[in-house]
């Protein structure tokens, strides 16, 4: 069958039987059986997946993937208001537009995300593991998911080409939270470094004197990392029945190294690899007028972990691919006209 596998009905969740999780009624006629069906039964965490799965739940009710705390914050630390209640503007935008790439548990265990092409993965088959290629890529596919497979950029990750997963470096917290609502994805618990595998190469320590001489200096991206995607200028717009907000931008493959716009004692760096958001001051002008007047205090320049790691790059083949290289250092030449003032304070001095 196309919807459900003969190995399903065996399975802990076949077992369960259809309308344990979807409702209806199991009775001949089609009509009456669908009544009162849910499609999508993990939309309610409190509902038929708490019942087993009650502390995983619990967590992910707080977790960046299933609230976008990330998105809800970036976009009103761009207005006078602090939360969405008090912007029927902002919180339309959200609701939209934001909140299309919100996960459920069933959009990474058995459906692909509904953002991406929706529908099952394989005949209603539930994975422990989801997929990386039908999950992780369908939010994410642009941009981290996309260079660290190669299908965005010019060579995907080294590690990928180890046959590594994005849930060999990504705990599972990352994904189903830990309890404690976070302000972005930056203050997720426990997110990776490379030095959880390359202990010996922290500055100081390595054998590769590169390492030692330029310290905490820079991230590893700086050196190790490829050309990634950028996006500029976005568009919104109603769709039709005014029920959603779809967007538009330019995308550009770049290289970019700029000072690091989130320093701190987790991340040191000086220097570090850049990428540009498509969020530009007249963005949401369709739903609103001045919906951004924080747009020139927040750079849309950001600092990115570019996931598209290989041991030999061009900028690192020989000192001088990158020192007096300003190409690969965000200049002025580099800004739009509608780009934010704040990314000026991002333009490094090129080392010599």
């Amino acid at each position: 069958m196309f919807l459900v596998s003969t190995d399903f009905t065996t399975s802990t969740h076949g077992e369960l039987g259809c309308i344990t999780c979807h409702g209806g009624d199991n009775v001949m006629d089609k009509d009456a059986a669908h009544a009162g069906m849910q499609p999508y039964p993990s939309r309610d965490l409190q509902g038929i997946c708490y019942q087993c799965h009650a502390g995983v739940t619990d967590t992910f009710a707080d977790s960046i993937h299933y609230n976008l705390h990330g998105m809800q914050n970036g976009l009103m630390a761009f207005s006078h208001d602090s939360l969405l209640s008090d912007s029927p503007h902002h919180d339309e935008i959200f609701d939209k537009n934001c909140i299309a790439c919100h996960a459920t548990c069933g959009d990474c265990h058995v459906s692909r995300p509904k953002v991406f092409t929706g529908g099952l993965i394989d005949q209603h088959n539930f994975f422990g593991t989801p997929p990386m290629d039908q999950t992780c890529f369908g939010c994410h596919g642009a941009r981290n998911a996309g260079e660290f497979m190669g299908t965005v950029g010019f060579r995907g990750d080294v590690h990928f080409e180890m046959g590594m997963t994005c849930m060999d470096c990504h705990p599972v917290n990352n994904f189903h939270g830990t309890g404690e609502v976070n302000d972005s994805m930056w203050t997720k618990a426990e997110l990776p470094s490379c030095y959880d595998c390359h202990d010996d190469q922290r500055p100081g320590q390595s054998e590769l004197q590169v390492h030692n001489i330029h310290g905490d200096s820079l991230s590893c991206q700086v050196c190790h990392a490829q050309a990634n995607n950028n996006c500029f200028e976005c568009h919104v717009e109603y769709n039709e029945d005014q029920t959603g907000l779809g967007s538009t931008s330019t995308v550009r493959l770049m290289f970019r190294i700029g000072k690091n716009p989130i320093q701190s004692e987790m991340r040191p760096y000086e220097y570090v690899t850049l990428r540009h958001i498509p969020t530009y001051v007249d963005s949401f002008e369709v739903v609103g007028p001045d919906l951004l007047p924080n747009y020139d205090d927040i750079s849309n320049w950001k600092y990115s972990p570019t996931h598209n790691i290989q041991r030999i790059t061009f900028q690192n083949e020989s000192c001088d691919a990158c020192h007096g290289n300003e190409k690969i250092f965000l200049q002025e030449e580099d800004l739009l006209e509608s780009d934010s003032k704040a990314n000026w304070n991002l333009i490094p001095v090129v080392p010599q």
